[in-house]
C-alpha cells in the first residue's frame, strides 16, 4: 500500500490520471451502485407486493362469485315449492315412500346443482334419512356417504340449526372425524378432506305466500360439500415464485386450503390475524417463523374467509439482484477499458502543451520576453498559451512604459518646480508694482494690484470643489474692489453676512460669476447711482445667499438665454455644480424686472452646528 501510494504521489502526471481515473470509476461505480440497488430493490419489493396483492384479491373474488352462483342455488332449492310438498308428506316410517321421495328431492336437487363444477357432493340430511345420495351431484359410487344416523349431532348439523336459515360455511373438516366412521380414519380416500356450505331449511313460497316448517319437529339441513381444490385449483400457478405459499384460513385461524395439504384442517401460525381481518385487504411485512415474509391478503365478502398469499422478499429480489449484478459486472469491465485507453489519451492531450508551456517558460525566466509559442491542443490550453502570449507582451510593454514612466516623472518634478518659481515671480512682480504706485502716490493702482495678487494666489494655491467660505469671500472682494476703482462713483456694495456662515463650506467661486453678471450686465448703462447688496442667511432648512442690485433688469428670454449657458456659462455653470453637488432642490433662482434690477437667489443645504 505504502509503494502504491509512493508510486502514486512521486509518478509522472500520466500514472497520476490514469490512478485518478480508475479511482473515480470505482468510487463512481461503487456510490451509484449501492444507491441504485437500494432504490430498485425497493421499487421491486413494492411493485412485487402490489403484483400479488392483485392477484391475491382477484383470485378471491373469482372464488367469491363461484360461492355467490352457489348461494343464489342455494336460495332457489329452499324456496322450491315442489321440495316443501315431497318432504312435508313424507312418512318417516315407510322406507319404501322414504326411497321414492328421495328420487324425487333427487330430481329437486339436480335441477339446482348438477350445473355446478365446483359442488362435489350435495344432499338434504335429516335425523331418520340423508337425502341426494343418488342425486347426479352424488352419482359417483359411495361418494361422500353419509351414514344414515350419523349425521345428527355433528358441527355440521349444529351450525346449520344455530344459523336458524342463514347459509354457514363450515372450514375443511376431517370427513371420518365429522361422521366418526373408525375404519375411514386409517385409510386415504378421495373426500378425505372437505368443506361446507350448511343451511336449515326454513319455508317455501307457493303463490305468493311463504309457507313454513314450523309444523315439522325434524327441519332439514341442506348440505354441499367442496373440496379444498376449488381454492388450490383457483391459487396454483396464479403466483410463480419459488418459496411462496399461499392459503385460506377461517377467523379463528383454522386452515381451509393450502398449497400443502398436510396442513389442511391444522391452526394457521399467521400473527396479527384479527387485524387482517378487520383490514379486509391488503399487503403486510410481517414476520413469520423468525423471517420477514411479504403476506397479500384479501377477505371472502361471502365466507369472511381470509385469502393470503406468503412469499419471502428474497424470492421476489433474487431473479433482480442477479440480473443487476450480471449487468453490473458487465458495466464495469466495459467502462474500465474504456477509461483506460480515454486516460492514456487525454494525459498526451494534456501533458504535451504542458511541456510546450514549460520550455516557454523557462525561456522567460530568463529575460527573454519576446518568447512567443504557437497555440496547440484543447480549448483551454489555447486560451491559457494566448493569455500566455499575452503575458510576455504586456510585461515588455510595462517594461517600456515604466522606462518611460520614470522619464515622465522627473520631467514633471522639473516641471512642477518651474511652476513654483513662475507664481512666486508673479506675486514679487506684482508687489514691487504696488510699492511702486504707492511711491508715486498712486494709492488705487496700489489696492488694484494687491487685489489682483490675492485673486491670483487664491485661483493657483486653492485646489479644492469646496472651500471656506470666508476665503471665497476674500477672493470676492478683491474682485469687487477691483471692479469698484474701474467704476469709480458709480455704485455701492453693501455686505450683509451673518458671521457664523463665514466658517461654512461652499463650492468655490459660486458667488463671483453672479457678481460679474451683475457688473457686466446690471451696470452697463449706470444710473444716478447703482447699488448691490450681498446677503449671507442661515436658515433651518438651508442656506441663502442673496447677489441683489438696481441695475437695468431683464426679460424672461435673456435669462433663458443666461442659464442655458451656451454663450455665458458663468451662471449655468455655478447651478449646475451646485445640483451635483447638493442635489435637485438646490441650485440658482433669478427674478428680474427691467428697468427695476435683478436678483439672484443661491440656496445651499443647512449645515448641521
Amino acid at each position: 500500500m505504502k509503494a502504491l501510494v509512493r508510486i502514486v504521489k512521486e509518478g509522472r502526471l500520466h500514472t497520476k490520471l490514469l490512478f485518478t481515473y480508475v479511482m473515480l470509476l470505482a468510487g463512481t461505480m461503487l456510490i451509484f451502485g449501492i444507491s441504485d440497488y437500494r432504490l430498485n430493490r425497493s421499487t421491486v419489493l413494492e411493485m412485487a407486493q402490489k403484483d400479488v396483492f392483485t392477484i391475491v384479491r382477484k383470485n378471491n373474488e373469482l372464488i367469491d362469485a363461484k360461492f355467490s352462483r352457489i348461494r343464489e342455488m342455494i336460495y332457489g332449492f329452499m324456496e322450491d315449492a315442489d321440495f316443501y310438498e315431497i318432504f312435508s308428506n313424507v312418512p318417516k316410517g315407510n322406507k319404501t315412500e322414504v326411497l321414492a321421495a328421495d328420487l324425487r328431492i333427487k330430481a329437486i336437487l339436480d335441477k339446482y346443482f348438477a350445473q355446478s363444477q365446483d359442488l362435489y357432493s350435495v344432499q338434504v340430511a335429516t335425523s331418520y334419512f340423508v337425502f341426494g345420495t343418488a342425486s347426479s351431484a352424488n352419482s359417483e359410487h359411495a361418494k361422500n356417504f353419509i351414514p344414515i344416523d350419523g349425521f345428527q349431532g355433528t358441527r355440521l348439523d349444529e351450525t346449520a340449526r344455530a344459523g336458524e336459515g342463514k347459509i354457514k360455511w363450515v372450514p375443511t373438516y376431517n370427513f371420518a372425524d365429522m361422521y366418526d366412521i373408525g375404519y375411514l380414519k386409517t385409510m386415504d380416500y378421495d373426500y378425505k378432506y372437505l368443506f361446507s356450505a350448511v343451511s336449515m331449511i326454513q319455508g317455501a313460497y307457493e303463490k305468493g305466500k311463504f309457507r313454513a316448517y314450523t309444523d315439522l319437529k325434524d327441519k332439514p339441513i341442506l348440505l354441499l360439500n367442496f373440496k379444498d381444490a376449488l381454492f388450490t385449483n383457483v391459487f396454483a400457478g396464479s403466483i410463480p415464485v419459488g418459496g411462496a405459499s399461499y392459503f385460506v384460513v377461517d377467523e379463528r385461524g383454522q386452515i381451509v386450503a393450502h398449497n400443502d395439504r398436510s396442513r389442511l384442517t391444522a391452526k394457521a401460525d399467521l400473527p396479527m390475524l384479527d387485524e387482517l381481518i378487520r383490514a379486509k385487504s391488503g399487503v403486510r411485512m410481517l414476520r413469520i417463523d423468525g423471517a420477514e415474509q411479504v403476506v397479500a391478503f384479501a377477505r371472502s365478502d361471502i365466507t369472511g374467509w381470509l385469502s393470503v398469499a406468503v412469499i419471502p422478499p428474497k424470492a421476489l429480489l433474487d431473479p433482480v439482484t442477479r440480473q443487476y449484478a450480471r449487468n453490473m459486472l458487465i458495466s464495469v469491465g466495459v467502462i474500465t477499458v474504456v477509461f483506460m485507453a480515454l486516460s492514456y489519451v487525454l494525459s498526451r492531450l494534456i501533458t504535451n502543451p504542458f511541456r510546450t508551456m514549460i520550455r516557454a517558460i523557462v525561456n522567460t525566466g530568463e529575460g527573454r520576453f519576446e518568447t512567443r509559442f504557437k497555440q496547440s491542443g484543447s480549448y483551454e490550453f489555447k486560451i491559457l498559451m494566448k493569455k500566455f502570449n499575452d503575458m510576455n507582451e504586456n510585461i515588455r510593454k510595462l517594461i517600456q512604459e515604466n522606462y518611460e514612466t520614470q522619464i515622465r516623472e522627473k520631467e514633471a518634478q522639473i516641471k512642477a518646480l518651474n511652476l513654483q518659481l513662475d507664481p512666486h515671480f508673479m506675486y514679487n512682480t506684482l508687489n514691487m508694482v504696488s510699492l511702486m504706485s504707492l511711491e508715486k502716490e498712486e494709492y488705487e493702482i496700489s489696492d488694484i494690484v494687491v487685489s489682483l495678487s490675492k485673486m491670483l494666489k487664491y485661483m493657483v494655491k486653492q485646489e479644492a470643489t469646496l472651500v471656506r467660505f470666508q476665503d471665497d469671500l476674500t477672493y470676492l472682494e478683491s474682485y469687487v474692489t477691483i471692479m469698484s476703482k474701474r467704476f469709480e462713483g458709480a455704485f455701492e456694495v453693501v455686505y450683509d453676512i451673518e458671521e457664523r456662515m463665514r466658517g461654512d463650506e461652499v463650492p468655490k467661486f459660486f458667488l463671483q460669476p453672479l457678481v460679474e453678471n451683475a457688473f457686466i450686465h446690471g451696470f452697463k448703462q449706470p444710473n444716478d447711482q447703482g447699488r448691490l447688496r450681498i446677503t449671507c442667511r442661515d436658515g433651518e432648512e438651508a442656506r441663502i445667499y442673496t447677489i441683489e442690485d438696481n441695475g437695468a433688469g431683464m426679460d424672461a428670454a435673456r435669462l433663458s438665454v443666461l442659464l442655458e449657458g451656451e454663450r455665458h456659462v458663468g451662471l449655468s455653470n455655478v447651478d449646475r455644480r451646485i445640483r451635483l453637488l447638493y442635489g435637485e432642490p438646490y441650485g440658482l433662482r433669478i427674478a428680474s424686472t427691467i428697468g427695476e434690477g435683478t436678483t439672484v437667489t443661491v440656496t445651499l443645504p443647512p449645515v448641521q452646528r
